[in-house]
C-alpha cells in the first residue's frame, strides 16, 4: 500500500520537551523562573525555545532586558501547546496500571487549586492529580471533550454539559505602582491591564462592565503584569495610574514590590467558579471537588470584606451571595 504522506509531513515530528518548556516560560513569563520549575539551566531553556521557534518558523516571545512577553503568534499557539501536553499526559494515563489522575486546571500564578490539592493529598495520598495551566474557554472545551476533569475561572453564562458552583469572591484592589495615595474609583483615574491579550479577556470584560455600571473612568493601561513588575522594581521608568488588580494577585512572584490598597468608594468582587462535567461519577473527581469546596469555606473565599462601602458584582457573580449551595 502506498502512503499518501509527503516527505515533508513525515519530518514534522515534535519533541514534547520543547513544547513543555515553551508553556512553562509562558506560565512564568521568565526564562529563569521556567528553568527553576523544570530543573534546567537558563541556557537550556533558551535553547529549547530557540529550537521550537526554528521548527515552527515563528517568534514565540519578545525578549528585553526587563521583561518577557508572548508575541501575537506565541499567544495564539500557546493553547495548541497545552493541548499537545494534555494529549501526552492522557496517552500515558491510558496505558498506566496506576490510578487514573484527577485532571485539574489552574490559572497561572494563582494558588487556589494548589491549596485545595494540599488538603486533598493528605486525605487521599495514593491518588495522583495532574495540573494544567489553561484559559477558561480552553478548560470548558477540554472538560466537554473528556480531556479535563475540573476547571476554575469565570463563566459568563451556563455551559451545556457542565455543572458549576461559586468558588471565590476575589476582592478587587488598587495596585499602586508609583503613587501610594488613596484611590477613588468614580472620581479618580484608574487603569486596568490585559487589553489585546486573549488570556485576560474575562478580566477585561469585568473591568468594562464595572466602568459602565458605576460610571467609573477606567482606562486601559498598555502594560502587561510583567512590565508592571519591572516598573515596580524600578527597572523601568513609567508613569501609570493606579491599576485594578484582584487581591489574589498578591500570590504572584514579586508582588511585594507593589502597594495594594482598597478602593475608597466601591468594593468590586471578581467571581470565580469551579466547574466539572454534568453527571460526573468518578469517586476521585467528586472527592477533589468536595475537598475544594471545603477549603473554600475554611478559607472564607466566599465572604465579603468588612467594609462600609458600596459592593459591586457583575451579573454572573450575583449567585455567589446566595448561601447554602450544595454540589449536584
Amino acid at each position: 500500500m502506498v502512503s499518501d504522506l509527503s516527505d515533508d509531513s513525515l519530518t514534522r515530528d515534535l519533541d514534547t520537551r520543547l513544547v513543555r518548556t515553551f508553556a512553562m516560560v509562558a506560565e512564568e513569563m521568565s526564562f529563569s523562573g521556567a528553568a527553576r520549575r523544570l530543573g534546567m539551566t537558563q541556557q537550556g531553556v533558551s535553547s529549547h525555545v530557540r529550537r521550537l521557534e526554528g521548527l515552527l518558523a515563528v517568534p514565540l516571545f519578545e525578549r528585553s532586558r526587563s521583561h518577557v512577553a508572548l508575541t501575537e503568534r506565541g499567544e495564539s499557539l500557546l493553547g495548541h501547546a497545552r493541548q499537545v501536553l494534555m494529549a501526552t499526559e492522557n496517552l500515558f494515563a491510558a496505558t498506566s496500571t496506576q490510578r487514573s489522575p484527577v485532571r485539574v486546571a489552574e490559572i497561572r500564578g494563582r494558588r487556589m487549586m494548589q491549596q485545595c490539592y494540599a488538603t486533598f493529598r493528605r486525605e487521599h495520598p495514593q491518588q495522583p492529580v495532574t495540573f494544567f495551566d489553561m484559559l477558561s474557554r480552553e478548560q470548558t472545551k477540554a472538560i466537554a471533550e473528556g480531556h479535563l476533569d475540573i476547571g476554575m475561572g469565570r463563566l459568563l453564562a451556563p455551559v451545556p454539559g457542565l455543572n458549576s458552583m461559586p468558588f471565590r469572591l476575589d476582592p478587587v484592589l488598587a495596585l499602586n505602582v508609583t503613587d501610594p495615595g488613596p484611590v477613588h474609583l468614580r472620581s479618580g483615574r484608574v487603569g486596568y491591564t490585559g487589553g489585546g491579550s486573549e488570556r485576560f479577556a474575562n478580566w477585561v470584560s469585568f473591568c468594562r462592565e464595572l466602568s459602565v455600571s458605576t460610571g467609573a473612568h477606567l482606562v486601559p493601561v498598555p502594560h502587561d503584569n510583567t512590565m508592571l513588575e519591572a516598573i515596580g522594581q524600578g527597572q523601568m521608568a513609567g508613569e501609570l495610574p493606579p491599576v485594578l488588580a484582584m487581591a489574589g494577585m498578591r500570590d504572584y512572584p514579586s508582588a511585594e514590590y507593589f502597594d495594594f490598597r482598597p478602593l475608597e468608594d466601591i468594593q468590586p468582587y471578581y467571581p470565580w467558579r469551579i466547574f466539572w462535567r454534568t453527571n460526573e461519577s468518578r469517586r476521585e473527581v467528586r472527592a477533589f471537588l468536595s475537598t475544594a469546596l471545603a477549603v473554600a469555606r475554611e478559607q472564607r473565599w466566599m465572604e465579603l470584606l468588612d467594609r462600609d462601602v458600596e459592593i459591586w458584582l457583575p451579573r454572573d457573580g450575583e449567585d455567589h451571595l446566595r448561601p447554602g449551595a450544595r454540589m449536584p
